[in-house]
């Protein structure tokens, strides 16, 4: 199966451009499996997004918060926010619905609404994120529109713009009506300082899997101590640095393998494993497969 991927710079900043130049608005449906590990990994867009759980439940990851999506919620992510998707049940198939899109669809930047209504709300730090459900009232309302927008970027029918817009706008008049009841879920300064120290030895880590690195030389890339780069990675990733760095090393085995071009000595180089024969234990311990029944298809 081809894996999609993200491209993401060395900050972990997606690279895709949602949308045109003049209509910035994206649809998506992300198919977790399709990931790898299905899982979208950690990202972060200086566009909004609204993302919708459906099929199953989706944990997600946002900045150092993780949280639980149910099928049929919602949530938007405020921009500059790190994020990640990840399926809470792997045999479940997941289509969720999603766009992508800058503020100025809304209204432009220079505009009184803007200034009034939305650009309160975007730099507002302790709102990283809304959730919505559909049991709660107005949130019930919130879901309700955000089919129809769904819906209509899926159709792109003649004069789909003017509808998006308008649906947009819409949305956002909800959420600035009800905007006094929404939780204060921000992050504190040190907080954002652990994702962005977790930004750079991510870089370290995606860029260099290839060489021995130790433990010492991931820390050294965000420039803290050994210790507080296992607080950063268990913060935002759940895991250590070196438990990352492993999984990223078998998720590049893992592509290399369903290539079927190079031989499984020429992988476990490649990902940065002593021989062959230890890369056969760590993909086998960390896939339940070998590496040739992977290829193989299991």
């Amino acid at each position: 199966m081809q894996f999609t991927q993200i491209a993401l710079d060395e900050r972990m900043r997606e690279l895709t451009q949602h949308g045109a130049g003049d209509f910035p608005i994206q649809f998506y449906i992300d198919e977790l499996f399709r990931f790898p590990g299905q899982c979208i990994p950690l990202h972060w867009h200086p566009e909004l997004e609204l993302w919708q759980a459906r099929g199953g439940d989706v944990t997600v990851q946002l900045g150092t918060e993780s949280l639980t999506l149910a099928d049929g919620w919602a949530v938007f992510i405020n921009a500059d926010v790190l994020h990640s998707f990840r399926k809470a049940d792997a045999a479940q198939a997941l289509g969720c619905p999603n766009v992508v899109f800058r503020d100025e669809l809304i209204a432009p930047v220079t505009s009184r609404i803007h200034r009034l209504y939305v650009a309160p709300l975007l730099a507002d730090w302790q709102l990283p994120y809304i959730v919505f459900r559909p049991g709660v009232g107005w949130q019930a309302e919130f879901l309700h529109r955000l089919d129809g927008l769904f819906n209509t970027l899926q159709a792109e029918a003649p004069g789909h713009e003017l509808r998006v817009q308008n649906q947009l706008t819409g949305l956002w008049e909800l959420l600035w009506a009800h905007r006094a009841e929404l939780p204060a879920t921000g992050t504190q300064k040190a907080e954002r300082l652990v994702q962005v120290r977790t930004q750079k030895m991510l870089r370290c880590i995606h860029t260099q899997f290839a060489a021995p690195l130790t433990l010492d030389d991931i820390a050294a890339a965000a420039g803290i101590s050994r210790s507080e780069a296992s607080r950063c990675f268990q913060a935002c990733l759940r895991t250590s640095p070196v438990g990352y760095l492993t999984w990223y090393r078998i998720e590049m085995a893992r592509r290399a393998l369903a290539a079927g071009q190079d031989t499984i000595e020429e992988i476990s180089r490649a990902c940065g494993f002593q021989s062959a024969s230890y890369f056969c234990r760590v993909f086998r311990r960390e896939t339940g497969q070998t590496p040739l029944q992977y290829r193989r298809g299991g």
